[in-house]
């Protein structure tokens, strides 16, 4: 069922029309409109200005955590560098004491031989001279002289000459060399 109903807006004075939205109200809402206008436009600058101090933030972290992480990176570089020197000082020591423990291993004719050898390398060229040795290194000579086929060196033992040292004799002058001496040199220039 439909009914009817009245809605009475002012019960103002009769005779003067009924105003719904007065003067001072569209007023108000202007100012308002105006207001939030202006809260907007400061809200829209506080924005902007926020961003722009992120970036700058953004832009000085970024400077500084490379600035540190470069000081890191070139800490880590020298550390690397001087483990790199120690390694070679580290690796040369013990090459030399491998050198120094198999050269002390080598038996006494393979040194004689090793001289021998020495002393022929460098008579080049090949001259006749007197090869003097100590008497009981004598027979390990002549065999080691015999397998490099030197004929031009004559062989004589001399109680004088020091064991594992042999001593050439030559018209231009002497060379001497003992097993001690040679291996001092090895180590020298290693």
């Amino acid at each position: 069922m439909l009914t009817l109903r009245r809605i009475e807006l002012h019960n103002g004075v009769p005779g003067q029309p009924k105003v719904l939205i007065t003067r001072e109200m569209l007023a108000d809402c202007s100012r308002a409109g105006q207001l939030l206008g202006s809260a907007q436009a400061q809200a829209d600058e506080l924005l902007h200005q926020a961003a722009e101090h992120r970036e700058e933030l953004l832009e000085q972290a970024s400077l500084d955590f490379w600035s540190r992480a470069n000081a890191q990176l070139s800490a880590w570089e020298r550390q690397r560098q001087a483990m790199c020197d120690n390694l070679e000082h580290y690796a040369t020591s013990i090459a030399n004491q491998a050198f120094h423990c198999l050269l002390e291993e080598v038996p006494q004719p393979q040194r004689l031989s090793a001289l021998i050898k020495q002393l022929v390398a460098t008579q080049i060229p090949p001259i006749k001279a007197t090869l003097v040795c100590h008497p009981l290194e004598h027979d390990h000579i002549a065999q080691a002289l015999a397998k490099l086929d030197s004929t031009l060196w004559r062989l004589r033992p001399d109680d004088q000459v020091k064991p594992q040292t042999l001593l050439l004799e030559t018209e231009e002058g002497d060379f001497r060399i003992d097993w001690a001496s040679m291996r001092e040199i090895l180590f020298a220039s290693a």
